[in-house]
């Protein structure tokens, strides 16, 4: 069949056509803005000290100094680095840091289009899939964007292939050792998608116990692999250990570091983040019907379990109580960060996958008939219609309480230059709601300052304090705050005074 011949092709080509219309080609030039804000502010900033004060890869910092010389550590920096380096070569432009993030994503979505022709052995069927499964408008969102959680998941994809590869065929060792390869790049961006390595070597263990290998040859069989993932477990581990110290002997305590369980809330906070993931991100995750044919599948998975391909399931079921698991240790912060729900994703796609490989086997004709590929193919389209929908809403209204900053700001590094005021001049930004976004914006370290109370004076007094050379207003009624100063120079209503 042409079809199966030319199939990377197709796939690549209908992605790219997603693409086209997402409009990533616009998408891609435009500065960070609308939904997290901060954290796409936070990390171009890493970029831009790395660029400024010297490519020391072990001591990233940010522009706010609220931490000592702004010293602040999170994800494992490769990714910041890497943009920064390609600084040198073409310049500083914020595009290749959503063109890196995007290119990796890519390339875990091709590879999740070659894992699906592997188990589901049907290249329509594999074809939908993927793109039902690339159909959440949050994954769509970050996919041209400034944050590595879509990077780590891009990486995780390339890893459960080579898994199942080197499952399908055990005679090139390879394939593993490249699986837990892929799975530690991710886990290092994101600590949380520690679950996808650890659910495959467990998988491994569990699908040899129960094709009868004995316990004794259990290790002699899997020594790659799991010499593999001990070796991504103890990089994983020293990079937070690594980071936990450096953010403590610098005095940050700005990233979040830990887990936040659902156990130690009470139950009206409990009820508060359920009512965010329920009537505020649901909307964002997938299109409804999709949830809704996922969960029937889901249902049908657990109903025709017998029908199930042992070496699929057990890898499905492992990965999903990791991330149940996940789920409850981070609730917390599903409140307001909506790219959590992506570390979910390998789960829905192996447990929908497993289902539906079920079914096929219980009922051969019904899905093999034009109909039923007819039909989810339609729903593809309409999720994929919904999600380009969704994903344009949050370009169209991108001037928040956070992003706005961006908007005010967006020639004033240039201004401050004409000014012949240094890059190296601390500066205090009022009102700015975000932690490095102001700062980003002029390129220069200080602090942000989100009012104008009393709490706020005393802080801006005490950044005075600790050498503050300037201070900028983003309005002119928030001048007279009684701190003195010279004004030196005005720009479509940021105000700079020296300090």
């Amino acid at each position: 069949m042409i079809f199966e011949k030319y199939r990377n092709y197709i796939f690549i080509a209908l992605l790219l056509l997603l693409y086209f219309i997402l409009d990533y080609h616009n998408i891609l030039f435009l500065r960070p803005q609308g939904i997290h804000f901060i954290r796409q502010t936070d990390g171009l900033s890493f970029v831009a000290n790395y660029y400024k004060n010297g490519f020391h890869f072990f001591e990233p910092q940010m522009f706010n100094l609220q931490s000592t010389d702004g010293k602040a550590a999170c994800e494992f920096p490769m990714l910041y680095y890497l943009t920064a380096l390609l600084y040198v070569v073409f310049g500083e432009h914020e595009f290749i840091l959503r063109l890196i993030t995007l290119s990796i994503v890519s390339i875990g979505f091709c590879y999740l289009f070659k894992l699906l022709c592997l188990l589901l052995q049907d290249f329509v069927y594999a074809l939908t899939f993927t793109f039902l499964f690339i159909s959440s408008t949050i994954l769509l969102y970050y996919t041209n964007n400034f944050i590595p959680d879509a990077s780590a998941f891009g990486f995780t994809l390339i890893g459960w292939y080579f898994f199942f590869a080197g499952l399908k065929n055990k005679e090139k060792k390879k394939y593993f050792l490249l699986c837990f390869v892929f799975f530690l790049l991710a886990s290092l961006l994101k600590v949380t998608y520690f679950i996808n390595p650890l659910s495959a070597i467990l998988s491994l263990f569990v699908i040899d116990l129960y094709s009868g290998s004995s316990t004794k040859n259990l290790f002699k069989k899997n020594t790659l692999p799991l010499s593999a993932f001990i070796l991504s477990f103890l990089l994983t581990l020293s990079w937070n250990s690594y980071m936990l110290h450096y953010n403590s002997v610098n005095h940050d305590t700005y990233f979040f570091t830990h887990v936040l369980p659902i156990w130690s809330m009470d139950n009206n906070e409990i009820a508060i983040v359920w009512d965010h993931i329920c009537n505020y991100w649901y909307s964002n995750y997938y299109y409804q019907s999709t949830l809704h044919v996922f969960l029937v599948l889901v249902i049908a998975g657990f109903l025709l379990i017998k029908k199930s391909d042992k070496q699929i399931l057990i890898p499905s079921f492992i990965l999903l109580l990791g991330s149940l698991c996940y789920f409850l240790l981070f609730f917390g912060p599903f409140k307001y960060h909506d790219y959590y729900f992506i570390a979910l994703i390998p789960a829905i796609i192996l447990v929908i996958t497993n289902a539906f490989v079920a079914a096929k086997n219980k009922f051969p004709k019904w899905i093999n008939h034009s109909v039923s590929k007819t039909l989810l193919i339609l729903l593809c389209c309409l999720s994929l219609y919904y999600a380009k929908k969704r994903v344009h809403q949050r370009y169209d209204d991108t001037k928040d309480l956070y992003a706005s900053i961006g908007f005010k700001f967006a020639d004033t590094r240039e201004y401050l230059d004409s000014l012949s005021i240094s890059e190296n001049a601390k500066i205090i930004i009022v009102t700015d709601n975000s932690t490095n976004g102001g700062l980003y914006f002029i390129n220069r370290s200080g602090w942000s300052v989100g009012d104008t109370s009393e709490a706020s004076k005393i802080n801006i007094k005490k950044y005075i304090s600790q050498g503050a050379d300037y201070i900028l207003f983003t309005d002119k009624k928030y001048v007279d705050l009684g701190l003195g100063g010279v004004k030196v120079g005005e720009k479509k209503g940021v105000l700079i005074y020296k300090l």
